[in-house]
């Protein structure tokens, strides 16, 4: 075939480019094809165009990419090479092996036809992704281009290395419909994410040697293509801790990117949920995906849609989306998620989903709320308190009544919601010049309530001798317009006020906890944590809880906090397809120690939720629907004391 006779890739129609490449297999055969049959063999069906088209908004500079950096190594050279040899290529008939008209062509020619490249099969999975959604899911790359393999951070090698049978670091969300959502929706947004964001096609590698010969497999082999993955890898574990045993000695776990990965192999469907399908079968269906553990021979991050529900809220199905925190911290996680969705109901590039979302934070940031500066003193200080509060003290509330070490099962529930007006009224009521009250103050001060309250209801019968209850919260240090897939989260704990009153003073409660987490702004101490467990964490030989004594000082303090987060969602309902999630919630990872809860409290669609998260042992049978109940309740009296004390300042005014 002569360059001037061969069709051009990627030009017109399906029907023009079959037809074109079925005239090159005629005169190449010998025939003469009519006038008239290209014209006569089009359709209607087949008249859009299936060249994929960039948004028209997304003309905006490439993001940072170290392409030019991997193709100058010399481990990386020949796979971009061959790359870069194949897109250079002039076009011909053996480009096409596996379409339609080549099969065609190579059957009248007599010849036995070849299956479809990699590449072509990429191709029909993004023409069913675009039948799927009406739109192109051409929506660019939402984070920086990694290369195919490189090595982890040392927070995201801790987040490996404290995991063991009966503990994994997990970041959870959760959506309910009053829809039953299908799953070939979450199929293809799956694909989608997976396109526009890479890291979901990452695997880990435990041990860099074998890494490394997965990694000069990968480049001796066809391009687009991995090495064969065996069974289920739960991953190898220490001598002494019992721990994951991730990296060597000396260098951390690798990330490799396997490029045929199927995505729907970490999706799971429960097309008819047990049990009638109510709130409690749903949350157990919830504490068994928390609790379940990752299989390390594909990327660690697993889905569950569960239809068939019939919940009190109306509820008809849900999906349900866990990550590794190695994988990311939660923020990048909501982050990809709800951009990759922002962009393909609004049919832009993700680029420009992502600069409106920064544009609408800074713009929402109120004036003076992050006035206090870290100081050396405040460090000092902060400090002290720390150990003070960890190793002097011990706590007394929700712990197991039996002897026993730390089970591998989670209970989960998630509240009704509280109208954000309300929280905002909360402030308003309570906030003055000497206490500038932030949101995130008065979510801590209704949680610490609620805790109270659920430790009582629970167990009557015991003294509950806690006059403070100690809260892990997590802090971002992830600059301004970074939307990748990693951990930048370190945090620090505050001391809520556990006492019982009879009759509650909550401008004391909020005076507090506003104490408490102004403490944690003076201080460098967050900061400091995680820059000295990102350096020492690359090395697994510095990981000081894998050895006698020091594994003890440090569960020593992993048992006496939880984990509680507060996060911004978006800010109206989101849609898969035709669906949309009315309710949505969230989870961190908890303690490594045991009796440690994870709270997650979001606001969604001008609603504010918590969500919980707990050992599955029988004395926490119903703590975390208790607590939840609780947060409902303490929300409510903090409401009313608030509603009272407002009307009596408008008195008062009018009176002067």
């Amino acid at each position: 075939m002569t360059d001037t006779t061969a069709p051009v890739h990627g030009r017109g129609t399906a029907a023009e480019q079959g037809a074109r490449l079925r005239e090159a297999a005629d005169r190449e055969m010998g025939r003469v094809p009519h006038a008239g049959d290209r014209k006569a063999k089009t359709s209607r069906r087949s008249s859009r165009r299936i060249s994929p088209q960039e948004s028209p908004r997304s003309s905006h500079p490439p993001l940072v990419d170290d392409d030019k950096q991997r193709r100058s190594s010399k481990r990386n050279s020949r796979h971009h090479q061959a790359a870069s040899e194949a897109a250079e290529a002039p076009f011909s008939e053996k480009t096409h092996v596996g379409t339609a008209a080549a099969q065609g062509a190579a059957f009248r020619r007599g010849e036995e036809a070849e299956l479809p490249s990699p590449e072509q099969t990429r191709e029909a999975r993004e023409r069913h992704l675009r039948a799927a959604y009406g739109e192109t899911p051409k929506l660019g790359k939402g984070s920086p281009v990694k290369p195919h393999f490189y090595k982890m951070t040392g927070i995201d090698n801790i987040a490996l290395l404290m995991e063991d049978d009966s503990y994994t670091t997990s970041c959870f969300s959760i959506y309910m419909f009053k829809t039953e959502l299908d799953i070939e929706t979450v199929e293809n947004f799956f694909e989608v994410l997976a396109e526009t964001y890479p890291k979901y096609r990452y695997v880990v590698d435990l041990d860099p040697k074998l890494s490394k010969k997965k990694e000069k497999e990968t480049l001796r082999g066809m391009p687009g293509t991995s090495p064969p993955r065996g069974e289920f890898d739960a991953g190898r574990r220490t001598r002494y801790g019992k721990g994951l045993k991730a990296g060597s000695l000396l260098s951390p776990a690798r990330w490799r990117f396997v490029p045929d990965f199927d995505i729907k192999e970490n999706i799971k469907h429960i097309a008819q949920c047990p049990d009638g399908g109510d709130d409690v079968a749903l949350n157990k269906l919830a504490g068994d995906f928390l609790g379940s553990h990752y299989d390390y021979s594909k990327p660690i991050w697993g889905a569950l849609l569960v239809n068939g529900l019939n919940t009190s809220d109306g509820g008809r199905s849900a999906l349900m989306i866990k990550i590794h925190h190695c994988f990311s911290d939660g923020q990048g996680m909501i982050q990809s998620y709800h951009a990759a969705l922002g962009a393909l109901e609004q049919g832009i590039g993700i680029r420009d989903i992502q600069r409106k979302v920064d544009s609408n934070t800074a713009q929402n940031k109120r004036p003076g709320q992050r006035e206090d500066k870290p100081t050396a003193w405040g460090t000092i200080r902060h400090g002290f308190h720390l150990v003070r509060g960890l190793y002097f003290r011990s706590r007394k509330s929700f712990l197991y009544q039996e002897q026993r070490e730390r089970v591998a099962g989670r209970r989960y529930c998630h509240s009704k919601g509280i109208d954000m007006n309300d929280i905002k009224m909360i402030r308003k009521a309570y906030g003055n010049e000497k206490l500038n009250l932030t949101l995130n103050d008065v979510a801590l001060a209704i949680l610490a309530r609620a805790l109270r309250i659920a430790s009582e209801r629970v167990d009557p019968s015991r003294r509950h001798k806690d006059k403070r209850v100690a809260i892990f919260v997590p802090i971002s240090v992830r600059p301004k317009g970074d939307w990748s897939l990693s951990n930048a989260t370190t945090g620090s704990i505050a001391w809520l006020r556990f006492e019982k009153e009879e009759h509650p003073d909550f401008e004391a409660q909020l005076s507090q906890v506003h104490r408490e987490m102004g403490r944690i702004k003076r201080s460098y101490g967050p900061k400091i944590l995680f820059k000295v467990f990102n350096a020492a964490s690359k090395h697994r030989i510095t990981y000081l809880p894998n050895y006698p004594l020091l594994r003890q000082f440090y569960y020593r303090a992993f048992r006496e906090y939880h984990v509680a987060t507060n996060v911004p969602g978006p800010p109206k309902p989101v849609r898969f397809g035709d669906h949309e999630a009315y309710s949505y919630h969230v989870l961190p990872p908890s303690s490594p120690g045991k009796s440690t809860m994870a709270i997650g409290m979001i606001s969604y669609a001008n609603d504010f939720s918590l969500a919980v998260s707990c050992d599955d042992v029988p004395e926490f049978a119903h703590l975390a629907e208790e607590i939840c109940q609780a947060f409902q309740d303490a929300a409510e009296q903090i409401i009313e004391a608030a509603n009272q004390k407002l009307a009596s300042s408008k008195e008062a005014s009018k009176a002067q």
